[in-house]
């Protein structure tokens, strides 16, 4: 029996079995990881439909404060927010798409009560008919004190560059850091998609996370970690019957 396992016991199958066994870790690693992005996504899919029957939304200021995002499980929470809106400091987010078409975003600050702002992304709108490089007309924001409600969001990470175009401030993303960093006054780290956008704007489309492609993964993952050992067998029965006859 020792005999007819020997070819088992070589240098190159101590190889194979240690490369078997980080493969199936890696690929165990890898199925877990994306079964928590999983997770996490269908999390984010449930707070959304849950937001759409909030009858009861908190006050953005309870949510969302200046040093700290909201937490994770905070995203997608309803909530409202009184102040005026400051034109001054509003900018225009590019290369924005809604409904196969891209534009802009327009991210309005809101100065509430207590001399803090938080950026409220006031809607959408179409790209210029002077071209694409031409600033489009934006509607203006209400005047007055004026009470929104909307959902709160995290920054968004990819950091880009703020500039100027014809008068008007443009960026890549909804960073807060950056953004705050050409306004005057504290900025609330979270920011609010308007559920009311007004004349001329359109309203930003709720978008569902593809928590699927994920759960897909992982399985996938873990059935390459469930095959390798298969492998490794087939392969260790067909050398020990190269070597059965001889015995």
């Amino acid at each position: 029996m020792t005999a007819r396992f020997r070819p088992l016991m070589s240098l190159r199958w101590l190889g194979l079995t240690a490369l078997a066994l980080v493969l199936i870790a890696v690929c165990a690693f890898l199925g877990t990881w994306q079964y928590d992005r999983y997770e996490a996504r269908a999390a984010v899919n449930d707070r959304m439909v849950e937001a759409q029957h909030d009858e009861s939304p908190a006050d953005v200021t309870s949510v969302v404060d200046v040093e700290e995002p909201p937490a994770s499980d905070a995203a997608w929470t309803r909530v409202t927010a009184t102040g005026y809106f400051d034109e001054d400091g509003q900018i225009l987010i590019r290369n924005r798409s809604v409904n196969g078409k891209t534009g802009y975003e327009v991210v309005t600050p809101l100065i509430l009560d207590d001399g803090r702002a938080v950026l409220v992304n006031r809607g959408w709108i179409p790209p210029s008919t002077e071209g694409a490089l031409a600033v489009p007309e934006v509607p203006s924001a209400p005047a007055g004190e004026i009470t929104i409600s909307g959902t709160v969001h995290p920054s968004e990470g990819e950091r880009g560059e703020i500039n100027t175009v014809e008068g008007v401030t443009q960026a890549r993303s909804i960073n807060i850091d950056l953004i705050a960093g050409t306004l005057s006054y504290p900025v609330l780290a979270g920011f609010i998609t308007d559920d009311d956008p007004g004349d001329g704007l359109v309203g930003i489309p709720v978008v569902a996370e593809r928590s699927w492609q994920n759960f897909a993964y992982a399985y996938q993952w873990w059935l390459f970690a469930a095959m390798i050992p298969v492998g490794l067998f087939v392969l260790a029965r067909r050398d020990i019957r190269t070597v059965a006859p001889a015995q």
